[in-house]
């Protein structure tokens, strides 16, 4: 045992000895000037080390450099493109001896990055990416050769691996000269174990992300993978999870996104494939990529099996959250990592949608359902495209009670309010169920068709109220208007003028039609008709009238001619208003339509009808008393006398 012991104890005083040897056969200046040459070699950057290089031996051996910076290239601001606080390196020792320096791992720390996109689109990073293909070898051959000349010691060239990348509490800057935009991430922890190109390593990133119009923090993991060629970069089996609030975006908001992640630096080009979005009420799969730019591209095809525009409406035009005194006084989060906060915010009369000015999209959406203002559609099918602003609906088709949908439509905002046209068709579809859901409106059945072109400027509901104007074409098949039976009311009225007993009011409130049509005029604020008509075998109606969009207030005149065998509650027929047209009156609102008849034509027409009855009858009694010829002279004077003495 004490063999064992001795031995053990012989081989660390060994390993010490070794360690104590080690850092004084190592050349620390020497190891500097190493990285400085090689950076210089592989990036033909200026590569600056201004603070002292020490080893360290646990829990690994390696050193560590303190203020280091990689300065910008030829063409932008004096200043870093990289700066690191601190870097430690873990070495594996016998390469050393062999002039290869294996880094185990890289850890920065308070590391500073600032990328720069000029005016022309050139970035400071470019020249990193296009110096590996572009690398002449013969290019350092000059050097080579002047240091061999000034030293009689044979220089073999060092190499350089590196295992994995540690990065914490790094700061990332993107100054974009072309938009004028900055965008800032601090707080960036980021991992990367085992890195070497072509090679799938696992990857996590953390920070906090900040632009003018939305702060936000962010957590990802992935398996990176980086080409030989250091042009193309894959992020597969990626998670990111991130909560952002801002002017842009009411409240707290809460993403996550998975999919697998393809970046070509030399196109600044991502796409995603395989994509689950969760954005709030939000939900969505498929496919996108980004173009990175000074007008960013996006393209998409996505599919949501429920597309709720209600809720998402809701969710973004949300009214400030309180925070209550416990949340404001709950300390920091035990790592050390604060999250971007910012109180939620103030929504306008107008959504926010300034984004939309910064972005081009191009798209297809597609929902298995969808609820918008309480409609629900199936299989609907959106083709989208937005130009800084100017948004074009080009093809948007859908099924929603019973039939079908057919629109497209533009926003532009750019303008202040926003601008729209609209022009939709709806075929088929079954009016009661749609004004139903729409409009809480139940009076009216049958298969309806609606097409209507409108224009108008806003975005809330009463701006687009007051601004809207256009056309309208109605038309409804085999139909119904509930909540009046105008023959009852007309046979009400007729007993009432006549003094019979009245009907009793036991018949079902219901006018059915065979068909019904109008065109619509729609502008400020109102929606007008000269042309409505509607016809049964009963009844023949010719209609005018308006409907005031803000306080849905009805004012509607319906000329309503008999045509058909109208009978009294006695049997009897009521031919003396054939042909007669009698006019309705719909009042009230939409929710509660008030009919009337007038009465006092219909007196009219009983008065007339009366009268003639009574010439006839008086003709007859002359023509007996005073003979034929005499009886008729008289007998043609009389109506113009009886209407003389009203009768």
């Amino acid at each position: 045992m004490k063999k064992l012991l001795y031995g053990i104890g012989f081989l660390v005083v060994l390993i010490v000895l070794a360690l104590v040897i080690l850092t004084q056969v190592i050349d620390a200046d020497r190891v500097k000037r190493v990285l400085i040459e090689q950076t210089q070699e592989k990036t033909g950057r200026t590569l600056v080390i201004n603070g002292d290089l020490s080893w360290h031996f646990f829990p690994s051996i390696g050193f560590t450099v303190t203020d280091t910076a990689l300065l910008n290239p030829p063409g932008f601001a004096v200043g870093n493109t990289l700066s690191v606080g601190e870097i430690s390196l873990d070495v594996a020792l016998k390469p050393l001896f062999d002039n290869r320096l294996e880094i185990g791992e890289a850890v920065l720390g308070k590391a500073r990055l600032h990328l720069i996109t000029r005016a022309d689109g050139m970035t400071n990073i470019d020249d990193l990416r296009a110096l590996s293909a572009e690398k002449d070898p013969a290019a350092s051959v000059d050097d080579g050769a002047t240091e061999q000349a000034e030293t009689t010691e044979p220089h073999t060239p060092w190499s350089i691996s590196l295992a994995g990348v540690r990065v914490v509490d790094a700061e990332v800057i993107m100054q974009n000269d072309a938009s004028g935009k900055l965008t800032r991430l601090n707080r960036v922890n980021f991992t990367l174990d085992d890195f070497a190109p072509d090679q799938v390593v696992p990857l996590s990133l953390s920070g906090n992300l900040f632009t003018d119009d939305i702060q936000a923090n962010i957590s990802a993991t992935g398996q990176f993978w980086l080409a030989p060629t250091l042009d193309h970069l894959r992020l597969n089996e990626l998670e990111l999870t991130s909560g952002a609030t801002g002017r842009a975006i009411p409240g707290n908001k809460q993403l996550k996104l998975q999919g697998n992640l393809a970046y070509d630096l030399e196109q600044k080009l991502a796409e995603f494939t395989n994509v689950t979005l969760e954005l709030g009420k939000l939900d969505v799969t498929g496919e996108l990529s980004v173009r990175h730019q000074a007008v960013p591209e996006l393209r998409f095809n996505l599919h949501t099996d429920l597309l709720d525009i209600d809720a998402l409406q809701a969710e973004w035009r949300a009214a400030p959250a309180k925070v209550d005194s416990q949340q404001q006084e709950q300390p920091a989060a035990s790592n050390g990592t604060v999250p971007a906060t910012l109180s939620a915010a103030v929504p306008s009369a107008e959504p926010n949608v300034s984004l939309l000015q910064n972005i081009k999209i191009e798209g297809q959406l597609a929902a298995d359902k969808v609820r918008a203002s309480g409609i629900e559609m199936e299989q609907l099918d959106i083709h989208i495209q937005n130009d800084q602003g100017k948004i074009v609906l080009d093809s948007v088709q859908a099924q929603l009670y019973e039939g079908t949908l057919d629109a497209k439509g533009e926003l532009d905002v750019t303008k202040h309010p926003a601008q729209f046209r609209v022009e939709k068709k709806l075929t088929g579809v079954n009016a009661h169920d749609l004004l139903k859901v729409a409009a809480d409106i139940d009076y009216l059945e049958g298969r309806a068709d609606l097409t209507f072109n409108l224009t108008g400027t806003g975005l809330t509901a009463d701006a687009i109220k007051q601004s809207v104007q256009g056309e309208a074409a109605l038309k409804v098949a085999d139909g119904a208007l509930n909540g009046v039976n105008i023959a009852a009311l007309i046979r009400r009225a007729h007993a009432k003028v006549k003094g019979l007993p009245l009907p009793a009011e036991d018949e079902v409130e219901k006018t059915d039609f065979s068909a019904l049509d109008a065109d619509f005029a729609i502008a400020k604020g109102k929606v007008s008709t000269n042309n409505l008509h509607m016809a049964s075998p009963l009844l023949r109606i010719d209609g005018e009238g308006e409907t005031n969009l803000l306080d849905e207030s009805l004012d509607v005149l319906l000329n309503t001619a008999i045509v058909g065998s109208l009978k009294g509650q006695d049997g009897e027929e009521l031919s003396e208003l054939k042909n007669i047209t009698l006019p309705v009156r719909i009042s009230g609102t939409y929710q509660d339509p008030k009919y009337s008849l007038d009465l006092q034509q219909i007196f009219d027409v009983y008065l007339r009808d009366k009268a003639e009855k009574e010439a006839e009858r008086v003709k007859r009694k002359l023509n007996e008393k005073l003979g034929e010829k005499l009886g008729d002279k008289l007998g043609d004077k009389l109506p113009g006398l009886l209407d003389k003495l009203g009768l």
